[in-house]
């Protein structure tokens, strides 16, 4: 009797533990059905925001490239805005906000063509948001680095930032450099760049693993020559990280630097190109030869010429006071022995020469203000730039630390070669956060680099347009970039090398040359940048707050 009790709690039991352990599997799938309904409708919620902030961004760029650059007040009326115009249909059409942030942004509308929109659309209790900006402003300064020639990649840089080749593009794993007039290469690892970054190449890629030696990137003899049998074709190498590689959907707009050159005397003279009373004049001075030009507009500027350094200072406090541009002559001071500089908005210095920028004392030189030079550029030291400058001549840029002013930065225009070397030589203390070149860096020749024994990292930019002319000591044109990944040292007879002991993720933050692209150019610089006929839409990463 007593067994059948016990068989029938041991039942009971039974059946309700498996009652409860179907009620909790019940509740489970429900709770994970529920889940994912939720999150299903969360992710097409999320799509159906990002697509349509896609779509005005899209329209938006289909529109601004068909519009004529006329002036700036113009371009408010094509445009419209969230109440009336083509931004109002976009905002209806899309069910999309567009917020005009430009004066925000500190840009004179009535005198640029920049403008800044925030697109942004609903999803959920946040928001996918994506700012454009729309400037005439020159394609170069949409790139980390780039030519419109051959890039070519010897060694580990870092890239944060989209890459431009014109025409092909070279990676390798060895950096090629000169110590005490010999020529070398070491073996060291191939670059890496962000998973933000896109390689647009116009024309074939090529890689070289120089594989302990099993294959061979370049000869040397009294020039580096690749040795183009080592090379892969339609191939790349990076390390850890790559770029996705797109062809250029965009027409590049060039600088053409000349013409902007003229231009921008022009501006500092006070002679608007889109002043309408002022054409007449403007397009028979534009016309002239360079020298022509600085010789009838020298007139409208006020002149400095001293024959004492010290007098400098001084000379130059006085003519900033007048309110027009400056006419610096440094046939007898090309040392800029000042402490800082401080332009007017609408104040240009023009130098007429060669000229030395080198800070005085432990702090560094400041300049805010627009620059011109009428020949060759020296800057070494300490410097800090607000500015846009235009060399006519060649630019060296050595034993520097260029930082910003007022949060600002750099852009730097050289018509001849530009020359970076011995940038912070043989320092082995690493950042990918803290730069020690901030600007870009443009030039209308070749260029190569060798951080070697340097160590560059520029926030901004660097180009080199780049003609037909080879490089000296190798057998390209265009942009090359060399730089070892590790250590260096000056052992007397050679430079000392010592790789990086980490994984390769981690090797990215020894790379002895850096470049971080920085949007912000496009509002910081103004009525500094180079002059294009020509809009285009400059388009931020989305952001979901």
């Amino acid at each position: 009797m007593n067994e059948k009790g016990y068989s029938l709690v041991l039942v009971m039991l039974t059946v309700t533990v498996f009652f409860i352990i179907g009620l909790t599997i019940l509740s489970v799938s429900l709770y994970q059905a529920k889940f994912t309904q939720v999150r299903v409708e969360d992710v097409t919620s999320l799509h159906d925001a990002v697509k349509a902030v896609e779509e005005t961004v899209a329209e938006l760029k289909v529109k601004v490239e068909q519009l004529s650059l006329s002036t700036p007040m113009q371009l408010d009326l094509d445009l419209g805005n969230a109440q009336a115009g083509f931004l109002n249909e976009l905002m209806n059409r899309h069910h999309v906000t567009i917020e005009d942030v430009t004066g925000a942004k500190g840009i004179h509308r009535n005198k640029l063509f920049t403008r800044v929109f925030r697109i942004s659309a609903p999803y959920g209790n946040k928001t996918v948001t994506r700012e454009v900006i729309i400037t005439n402003a020159p394609s170069f300064l949409k790139y980390a680095i780039g030519s419109r020639e051959n890039v070519t990649l010897n060694g580990g840089a870092y890239i944060d930032g989209n890459i431009y080749a014109g025409k092909d593009i070279y990676v390798t794993n060895v950096a090629n450099y000169i110590y005490n007039s010999t020529l070398y290469s070491v073996q060291t690892t191939f670059p890496t760049t962000s998973e933000k970054s896109i390689l647009f190449v116009e024309g074939n890629r090529y890689a070289c693993d120089h594989g302990n030696g099993a294959k061979s990137c370049y000869s040397i003899s009294t020039q580096f020559i690749k040795n183009m049998n080592d090379f892969s074709t339609d191939s790349l190498s990076f390390q850890h990280q790559g770029p996705t590689v797109q062809k250029e959907q965009d027409e590049f707009i060039d600088v053409n630097f000349d013409f902007t050159l003229k231009d921008k005397l022009l501006s500092a003279a006070g002679i608007d190109a889109f002043d309408s009373s002022e054409q007449t004049q403007y397009q028979s001075l534009i016309s002239l030869s360079l020298l022509e030009l600085v010789n009838e507009l020298k007139p409208s500027f006020t002149s400095v010429n001293v024959d004492d350094v010290t007098d400098l200072p001084t000379a130059l406090q006085n003519a900033i006071a007048t309110g027009k541009s400056i006419f610096l002559d440094t046939s007898t001071t090309p040392y800029f022995d000042i402490s800082s500089l401080t332009l007017e908005d609408n104040q240009w210095l023009i130098v007429n020469g060669d000229l030395t920028l080198e800070n005085a004392g432990e702090d560094p030189l400041q300049i805010k203000g627009n620059i011109i030079v009428l020949g060759d550029l020296t800057i070494t030291g300490q410097v800090a730039f607000d500015s846009t400058v235009y060399v006519s001549g060649n630019t060296s840029i050595y034993n520097t630390t260029i930082s910003g002013l007022n949060g600002k930065e750099v852009v730097l225009l050289t018509k001849g070669e530009l020359e970076i070397a011995r940038v912070n030589e043989f320092t082995n203390d690493f950042s990918l956060t803290t730069p020690n070149l901030k600007g870009f860096f443009y030039t209308d020749s070749n260029a190569v680099i060798y951080a070697v024994g340097s160590y560059i990292n520029i926030e901004g930019g660097l180009f080199a347009r780049g003609n037909s002319s080879i490089i000296p000591y190798t057998d390209e044109t265009g942009l090359i970039i060399n730089t070892y990944r590790g250590e260096t040292g000056d052992a007397g007879t050679n430079l000392s090398f010592q790789a990086p002991i980490s994984s390769e993720e981690e090797q990215k933050q020894y790379a002895r040359f850096v470049v971080k692209h920085n949007k912000d150019v496009f509002i910081n610089r103004g009525l500094g940048l180079p002059l294009v006929k020509q809009l285009a839409v400059i388009v931020d990463d989305i952001r979901v707050q």
